[in-house]
């Protein structure tokens, strides 16, 4: 690449997102600009499974390279899917996008929310504010997230999002192909 620094577009303006984003470009590239970009698109409020989930993520990152000069659009969107047990997983998918329309999609870990939220989840109720009034948190997914709370702090929300975005960029960039291995 001619420039020096590295542009990231990110559509989203939550902290523990751009956070996620930054910690993973600044290993992968070194200096680099990310430009956070407010998305308003067609995506639900509460994504199910991995397919709708990573379509949200893969529209925001799009998105954002239609709003800027970025070398990479990034797009994070958790959600939830069915899991063993009859459990409720959260899940986290990333997509990079870059200027010739290649793109990465990559997940992070997912977990079991109580069940006790099943039914609320299973009516529609969005995640965020149901762990809100659950745990009498305000904004838990611009924090700790889910994962942080459930975990008593042993995991936290820009974890899981930055493996995502990693997972995304070596599904992108394939590194592996340079080495000499």
């Amino acid at each position: 690449m001619s420039k020096s620094t590295v542009t990231l577009a990110a559509g989203t303006t939550n902290p523990t997102k751009l956070t996620a984003v930054e910690r993973v470009a600044h290993d992968l590239f070194g200096p680099v600009q990310i430009v956070s970009v407010v998305i308003d698109l067609a995506i639900p409020a509460q994504p199910w499974g991995d397919d709708e989930t990573a379509q949200g993520a893969l529209d925001r990152a799009k998105a954002t390279l239609t709003q800027t000069d970025a070398d990479y659009g990034i797009g994070l969107e958790s959600g939830l899917a069915d899991g063993p047990d009859e459990r409720i997983y959260v899940i986290s998918w990333a997509a990079v996008v870059d200027r010739n329309g290649k793109r990465g999609f990559g997940s992070g870990e997912r977990f079991a929310l109580p069940t006790d939220l099943n039914a609320a989840l299973r009516a529609g109720a969005e995640l965020g504010p149901l762990l809100d009034a659950y745990f009498g948190t305000a904004k838990l997914g611009q924090h700790q997230g889910a994962v942080g709370l459930l975990s008593a702090g042993r995991r936290e929300r820009g974890d899981l999002l930055a493996l995502a975005v990693l997972h995304a960029f070596l599904a992108l960039l394939e590194p592996w192909r340079d080495t000499n291995n």
